[in-house]
């Protein structure tokens, strides 16, 4: 199964990235020369950014990276804070204070404040108060200078368990990047500082993670991260979604670390434990299921919430205990609407996403504005697409316009398993290129016929009314002959210069239809053609050939009837002589 691409937020890039560089065992063989890790981004070094973030020389270096100013009501005060003192107004005196191991806030000629596990408001208010029954009449202030440092636990499916120095402002994801990077890390870091040659293999005095290395997971389990389980001190337990907040960025999803959290990544089976995603979605792939888990919380990681919203059908697909699949269509807009009734996944379910219908239609031609536009496919009729292309322009002749269907998932016969003929095959095969519709677009617009439902991919023309009626055939000026209403096929044939000799019939062929009608009175229209036949002339080799072939098939053919007319009356008169002299 295809895992699903988590780069989506640039957390996850860093911890997937990180991991990347501790899975091979042999990493040591990839820092020779110019190491993919220490490429350069932003004008520092993977390595720089790794020994700034991990070492505990960079956590005591001062530099203080937040998320904005401190939240007093959110912020919990333990062993290690560093608080400052202000008495006095326009020179005050300013003191440090520091939470002891014990967890007492010792201000002095003041007392001491219990402060550990409490928030910094509550700290600031009692630490206040104190201060100004010692200090009457003068200012007093107490503000967290620099926040302490203290250890984590990780243990579970990272390559390197164990403990790890962070900050209040630490959060869940933090953490689990150092677990996963340290490994590269070390050994990046004492081979660029010549501790550890290129290509020699570390020794385990100089990595304190050498105690603790662990084999890579087997093939089909894979950390899950939508599953990590967050202990207190005090036992409370949180189950985080880490890819939840990788996708919408909501804090709620990474929590902040406290002194002593444990932190566990648990495994998942790709092919027991999982919900797969496939389809049109920017993130398909394999997700661990999480207990609880909804249709619309696993398409949340794997569309975002931008896509989220314009998802239309989605297919769930569940295999029930006696091994079938059963599909389920779910229409997503309906389960978001209605979220007191969410569909529950279970694993193993796969959800797929429907590609969306997106119809449409073209119209061309002595329209407003041609183009195409879109339409529900069976549902938008012909004058909806015109309105949609503004209407037709004073010179569209609508008689002679028509629609083409470009797309039909009709399967046409070739005519191989009938008795046609070879001329038959080869007509049939002519026609079957056609694409238009037996459709009458003045008659609908015009008279306010059936209304004419388009397809996908459906052609409308409009051609402009030049005014003129095309003659061919036995005339003798076939062209364009200028029209006049009310006009017969006969006016436009004496126009033509006449018929020439051996004719043999007028048609008269309706512009956009194409239907015929048969003699030199029926009544022309704007567009329409006039063809007026003649008997056959073999004017080329190639024709003169077709004509003789044509014309001993049709003898051979009449012959043949012949014979078996003459034989079927041999028969009968047989029958006849027979029963006679018997009935004698």
């Amino acid at each position: 199964m295809r895992s699903p691409r988590l780069a989506k937020p640039i957390g996850v890039f860093c911890l997937l990235g990180v991991l990347a560089l501790s899975a091979a065992p042999t990493l040591h063989a990839q820092t020779q020369g110019a190491p993919t890790a220490t490429a350069d981004l932003g004008g520092m070094s993977i390595l720089q950014q790794l020994r700034q973030r991990f070492s505990g020389s960079g956590l005591a270096s001062g530099t203080l990276a937040l998320e904005g100013a401190l939240n007093p009501d959110a912020y919990i005060v333990g062993p290690g804070d560093r608080f400052t003192v202000s008495i006095g107004g326009v020179v005050p005196i300013r003191e440090t204070a520091q939470v002891s191991a014990e967890g007492h806030l010792i201000l002095t000629d003041a007392g001491q404040v219990d402060a550990a596990g409490r928030t910094l408001r509550d700290v600031q208010a009692e630490a206040v108060a104190m201060l100004r029954r010692q200090y009457e009449n003068v200012p007093v202030e107490l503000s967290l200078a620099q926040p302490r440092q203290f250890y984590v636990h990780i243990s579970g499916a990272v390559p390197e368990p164990g403990r790890y120095l962070v900050m209040p402002v630490s959060r869940v994801s933090e953490a689990l990047e150092m677990a996963f990077a340290a490994r590269a890390f070390e050994l990046q870091y004492l081979q660029a500082t010549a501790q550890i040659p290129a290509g020699v293999e570390r020794p385990a005095p100089f990595l304190p993670s050498a105690t603790s290395e662990r084999p890579r997971l087997s093939a089909p389990y894979r950390p899950s991260l939508r599953n990590v389980l967050l202990t207190r001190r005090d036992g409370t337990q949180v189950s985080i979604d880490l890819f939840r907040y990788y996708t919408t960025g909501d804090p709620e999803s990474n929590p902040l670390l406290l002194d002593g959290d444990v932190i566990t990544v648990p495994v998942f089976n790709e092919e027991q434990d999982a919900v797969t995603v496939t389809g049109e979605a920017p993130y398909p792939g394999t997700y661990a299921y999480r207990p609880g888990d909804t249709v619309l919380d696993v398409l949340l990681l794997a569309t975002g919430p931008s896509v989220l919203e314009r998802l239309g059908d989605v297919r769930l697909i569940r295999r029930g205990s006696d091994g079938l699949a059963r599909p389920m269509l779910l229409h997503i807009p309906d389960l978001r609407a209605d979220a007191a009734a969410p569909v529950p996944l279970q694993p193993g379910d796969r959800l797929d996403v429907l590609k969306p219908e997106r119809a449409s239609a073209a119209i061309y031609g002595f329209v407003q504005y041609p183009g195409t536009y879109p339409i529900e496919s069976g549902k938008t009729t012909l004058r909806e697409l015109l309105e949609m292309g503004g209407g037709l322009k004073p010179d569209a002749n609508v008689r002679a316009a028509y629609v083409e269907r470009r797309e039909s998932n009709y399967f046409k016969s070739d005519g191989r398993i009938s008795d046609l003929d070879f001329f038959g095959r080869t007509y049939l095969k002519t026609e079957l290129r056609r694409n238009r519709i037996a459709v009458d677009v003045a008659q609908i617009l015009e008279t306010g016929g059936e209304e004419f439902v388009l397809q996908n991919n459906d052609v409308v023309v409009f051609p402009r009314d030049e005014g003129t009626v095309f003659v061919t055939g036995n005339v003798i000026v076939p062209g364009y002959v200028p029209f006049e209403p009310g006009r017969k096929a006969r006016h436009y044939i004496e126009a033509a210069g006449g018929e020439g000799p051996d004719t043999k019939g007028v048609y008269v062929f309706a512009g956009g239809t194409g239907a015929v009608q048969t003699g030199d009175d029926v009544l022309v229209r704007s567009g329409d053609t006039i063809f007026v036949n003649r008997e056959p002339v073999a004017e080329t080799p190639e024709l003169q050939s077709l004509l003789v072939t044509d014309r001993t098939s049709r003898r051979q053919t009449k012959l043949l009837s012949l014979q078996t007319v003459i034989a079927g009356v041999s028969t009968i008169a047989g029958l006849i002589t027979a029963f006679a002299a018997i009935t004698r």
